[in-house]
């Protein structure tokens, strides 16, 4: 079940990757304002995870109600996750959450790369930790009484020095828990960032120690090769075919595309 949840996650977060060059955390924030209406209508909700109606359909849909309440990007991010095909409403809903945090984990990668998700990373997991240490701290959030500006103060309080990103998932997860406890809700936000913060972290896997003139240059090509500053982390295995094997985010440089590697062995000295 678990497996099922993430590869639903990262299929969902490649739905929207389209838009992450232009990523910020008002656009997400946009996105979580449309669930929440969705949440609170469920006859339209489930209008637009529909099967019987077709995708172009459902995308019209969205395009006329929502065209004066949010911007351009966010209503073609809806209208495009509405035109895919869902099994129920709480799928489609899930996804668009599942959207809202890609696009905040996307505006922290454009703010500071890698260093921009791991604070993300880092001031959630804070929050969580803040939370699981007091009982009185989670019946205040978790309170339906208590109104939103209280909530908001209070999260605030609790994040304090924290990035946009992180205290824009603090507060999604505080004001729209949806049928979630805030801290698991905040530790799921975290694992998800931490999922596009892989992308930044090569992993390497050689056949015998590399020295450190040999992962030096190994550090270089993979730079050049992926456009950016990744961290590396090598591993040693003997019994490794081909001498070198290299994971970034899903990609996996390995025998199924040999002259790459043998390029990369040669350019290294390996």
């Amino acid at each position: 079940m678990a497996d099922a949840a993430n590869e639903f996650t990262q299929q969902s977060a490649r739905e929207v990757e389209r838009w992450a060059g232009s990523a910020s955390p008002a656009l997400a924030r946009e996105l979580f304002a449309v669930l929440a209406i969705l949440d609170e209508n469920g006859a339209l909700r489930r209008a637009l995870a529909d099967p019987s109606y077709e995708g172009p359909r459902r995308e019209q849909v969205v395009r006329r109600i929502f065209a004066d309440k949010v911007s351009p990007d966010a209503v073609e991010i809806v209208a495009h996750l509405a035109g895919r095909r869902w099994s129920d409403d709480r799928e489609f809903a899930d996804a668009l959450e599942h959207a809202g945090v890609s696009l905040t984990a996307a505006s922290a990668e454009n703010r500071a790369g890698l260093q921009g998700l791991e604070q993300v990373v880092d001031q959630l997991i804070a929050f969580k930790g803040v939370l699981d240490g007091s009982h009185e701290l989670q019946r205040a959030l978790s309170d339906q009484r208590a109104g939103v500006e209280a909530k908001t103060r209070l999260a605030h309080r609790l994040t304090p020095g924290a990035s946009d990103e992180a205290l824009l998932l603090v507060e999604q997860a505080v004001l729209s828990p949806r049928g979630a406890l805030v801290g698991r809700l905040v530790e799921r936000f975290a694992e998800e960032v931490a999922a596009r913060r892989q992308r930044w972290i090569a992993h390497v896997t050689t056949s015998r120690p590399l020295t450190e003139d040999q992962r030096g240059r190994l550090q270089q090509q993979l730079n050049t090769l992926y456009g950016k500053d990744l961290k590396l982390t090598v591993d040693v295995d003997p019994a490794l075919l081909g001498g070198l094997k290299v994971q970034v985010g899903e990609e996996v440089i390995d025998g199924s595309v040999a002259a790459r590697l043998d390029e990369l062995r040669q350019r290294i000295g390996a």
